[in-house]
């Protein structure tokens, strides 16, 4: 305000002058204290009759205006975010608004803010979407790992929609990264068997289950002695475990993961003939299982594409 900002500098002079003013000796020494007292009470009169120090400055209600005005969908993320907290500056009590802040936070990797906004959602209004985002947050929060608070999360949101297919995959997560591979296969095989075959989710949970079932169990310690021997041989070792996986196939003893780790280091080798021969014989172990037949069947269409691309 151009008057305080007047009565202030009025006041920074009138006490300046007493400072240096020679005849200082001669004045009241009540004088300087009575007319700094009054000045103040002057700009405090003046600040309290106009001022709003709660209220946004006129550059900032401008473009507020001007992005209520825009279609969200035509601005940036940045300026997308701004306008959710423009929602939430006149109504803190849209659990929608602070929910969708949550998920632009969590792309933009702010997984402090987003959780903080899922949890201010979630104390307006129980959803099991944003329960769900919540606990996918706090995996990324930690690296990837399924903890309690995400767990926690999941089982209030499959509690409240059944339906959702992101819980019943983080709980198979869970158990994989505990080691417990046999419990996740069956997690989620079970999962993407109840999956509608239109659900994009379908497609999307049986790649990721892929990557993640077909992982060769290696012994980090012993691959690192290995390693660092004079008789080290990295082909030789693939060749081991290749033959290892085939004599459990043949006898009957290798589960699901068995046989996707099969497939994929025939793939790796270049060998699709024998990775083709591999997948045969997993539709033909696991005939009955909908979940296993959806992810070999995917596999089957990019093996033959593969063919393809090398003819």
């Amino acid at each position: 305000m151009i008057l305080l900002a007047i009565i202030l500098a009025v006041t920074a002079f009138v006490f300046a002058g007493f400072a240096v003013w020679p005849a200082a000796r001669l004045r009241p020494r009540w004088l300087a204290p009575s007319i700094l007292a009054g000045l103040a009470g002057v700009a405090g009169a003046t600040y309290f009759a106009g001022a709003q120090p709660q209220a946004p400055g006129v550059p900032y209600q401008q473009a507020a205006a001007e992005r209520m005005a825009t279609n969200p969908e035509a601005l940036g993320q940045a300026a997308q975010m701004e306008r959710l907290r423009d929602i939430l500056r006149t109504d803190e009590t849209d659990a929608a608004a602070w929910a969708q802040l949550g998920r632009m936070l969590a792309r933009s990797e702010r997984e402090l803010e987003a959780i903080n906004a899922f949890q201010r959602s979630l104390r307006l209004e129980l959803n099991a979407r944003t329960l769900s985002d919540l606990g996918q947050t706090f995996i990324n929060l930690n690296d990837g790992q399924v903890t309690d608070e995400a767990r926690a999360a999941f089982e209030e949101a499959q509690r409240m929609d059944a339906a959702l297919p992101e819980p019943g995959f983080f709980f198979g997560l869970q158990a994989f990264q505990s080691g417990d591979i046999d419990a996740a296969e069956t997690i989620w095989l079970d999962l993407i068997a109840r999956l509608d075959d239109r659900d994009p989710y379908k497609i999307l949970i049986s790649e990721q289950v892929f990557q993640l079932l077909s992982q060769p169990q290696v012994n980090a310690e012993a691959v690192e002695a290995a390693a660092a021997s004079e008789d080290f041989d990295p082909r030789q070792r693939i060749a081991d475990m290749v033959q290892r996986l085939e004599a459990r196939v043949a006898a009957g003893d290798a589960g699901f993961a068995d046989h996707l780790r099969l497939i994929r280091v025939r793939g790796m080798l270049g060998d699709n003939e024998g990775g083709m021969d591999a997948l045969q014989a997993a539709r033909d172990r696991f005939a009955e299982r909908e979940g296993a037949m959806t992810i070999l069947d995917l596999l089957a269409a990019a093996l033959q594409t593969d063919e393809g691309q090398g003819e």
